[in-house]
């Protein structure tokens, strides 16, 4: 199986009264095991054009290799990966989970829930599991200026 490693850092030397350093480095692995996880959907580039919510990964469905909900066993783990490519301070993509056009609150199976928003150059690395039950990964700019945003999932 292949070896995947992600690794962030950061530092700042006015953050705290003494200078930060903080280096993490993250095996991605199968769910319970030290195997590496064996898939991905490989890198992804989608323009945006509209201030529209999409489903940027649909559950259940298998869109850029990823993989089919008869695929995802309980447990199942996986990292997804999101950036914004552009280069602005102002504008962004928000990025949740659920479904499209659903209200922004935690209050049952229907509902979205916000993760946060995407600068321009901002990316994320977050668990995925690709289970119906948690929603689809959607994204909406907040505005209708082109931009593109790059995503990859790993996966078993």
């Amino acid at each position: 199986m292949a070896t995947i490693n992600a690794t962030i850092s950061v530092a700042s030397t006015d953050l705290t009264s003494s200078p930060l350093a903080l280096s993490k480095t993250m095996t991605m692995t199968k769910a319970g095991t030290n195997t590496g996880l064996e898939f991905t959907s490989g890198l992804v580039r989608r323009k945006l054009t509209a201030v529209t919510e999409i489903d940027l990964i649909p559950t259940g469905e298998q869109i850029y290799g990823t993989p089919q909900a008869s695929d995802v066993t309980a447990g199942a783990a996986g990292k997804l990966y999101i950036k914004n490519t552009g280069s602005s301070s102002v504008d962004y993509i928000e990025i949740g989970l659920g479904d499209v056009g659903q209200a922004n609150e935690i209050n049952d199976n229907t509902s979205k829930i916000t993760i946060g928003h995407l600068y321009g150059g901002d990316w994320m690395l977050i668990p995925y599991h690709g289970k119906a039950d948690v929603g689809d990964v959607l994204a909406k700019p907040s505005t209708a200026e082109p931009t593109t945003l790059e995503f990859m999932l790993f996966f078993e």
